[in-house]
C-alpha cells in the first residue's frame, strides 16, 4: 500500500461568524474539480465546484458552506488559493481608458472586505418591515446577469429573510418564487429605494490588480469570485 502524505493546515477567520477555523490546502483532486468547472465555462458548475472544494478543505466539520453568505465564500476561496497555489495571480484586464487588454498582477494578500454598517431591518410602512440577510452562494448563482435591473430584483428576492406585517412574521423562504415576485412587485418606489441601500451596502471582497502601460502604473479594483478563479 502506498503511503498517505501529511497535509498541513492553516487558520482563517470566517468574516460573518468572526470565528477562526482550520482549513487544508486543496489537493490534486480538488484542482481537477476546479479545472473541469473552469473548462465548462458554466456559472452553475463553477459555483458548485467552489462550494465543493471549500467544503472538502474545511477541517472543522461544523461549518456548512451552503449556509454561509456569499462574501464569506469569496474570502475563504481566496485564502484557500493563497495557501494552495501562492500569493500572486496573473489576470487579464481591459483598460477602461484605452480598451486594450493587459496582463495584470494581483497580490491576494491585499484582499479586503468592504462593508458598511447598515441595519438589516427595512421599514416599509407603519405596520410593515423587512428583515434582510446576505444571500448564500447557491442563491447568488441563481441571479440573472444578463440585465442589471433583473439582477437587482433577483438579489433582492434572495436578500429578504422575513416580512413583518401587523404583528405577524412571514418567512420568505416558505413561499414560491411567483409569490415572492408578486410581493416585490407590490412595493412602492420608496420601498425599493430603501432595499437598494441595503443591497448596495452588502459586504464584498476586493483586491487591486496592477499593470503598467508604457511608463504609467495603473490599477483597478477587482470584485467577484470569477476574478480570482
Amino acid at each position: 500500500m502506498l503511503p498517505k502524505l501529511d497535509t498541513a493546515v492553516f487558520k482563517v477567520v470566517v468574516p460573518s461568524l468572526q470565528r477562526e477555523i482550520l482549513m487544508r490546502p486543496f489537493l490534486v483532486r480538488e484542482e481537477k474539480i476546479l479545472l473541469m468547472a473552469k473548462q465548462s465555462g458554466e456559472k452553475d458548475q463553477i459555483f458548485l465546484a467552489i462550494k465543493q472544494v471549500i467544503q472538502n478543505c474545511i477541517v472543522d466539520e461544523m461549518i456548512d458552506v451552503s449556509k454561509l453568505p456569499y462574501f464569506d465564500i469569496e474570502y475563504l476561496f481566496i485564502n484557500l488559493r493563497i495557501n494552495s497555489v501562492g500569493d500572486f495571480i496573473e489576470v487579464e484586464i481591459t483598460d477602461p481608458e484605452t480598451g486594450n487588454k493587459n496582463q495584470a498582477t494581483v497580490n491576494l494578500n491585499d484582499i479586503a472586505i468592504i462593508k458598511t454598517e447598515v441595519s438589516n431591518k427595512v421599514v416599509l410602512g407603519e405596520n410593515t418591515a423587512l428583515v434582510m440577510k446576505h444571500p448564500t452562494l447557491d442563491e447568488i448563482s441563481k441571479v440573472t446577469t444578463d440585465s442589471d435591473v433583473q439582477a437587482f430584483f433577483d438579489t433582492l428576492k434572495y436578500s429578504i429573510e422575513s416580512v413583518f406585517h401587523n404583528d405577524q412574521s412571514y418567512e420568505f423562504s416558505n413561499y414560491s418564487d411567483q409569490e415572492k415576485d408578486e410581493f416585490i412587485d407590490s412595493l412602492s418606489v420608496d420601498n425599493i429605494t430603501k432595499c437598494k441601500d441595503f443591497i448596495a451596502a452588502m459586504p464584498s471582497v476586493e483586491v487591486e490588480a496592477k499593470w503598467k502601460t508604457g511608463k504609467t502604473d495603473k490599477s483597478m479594483k477587482l470584485k467577484g469570485i470569477n476574478s480570482f478563479f
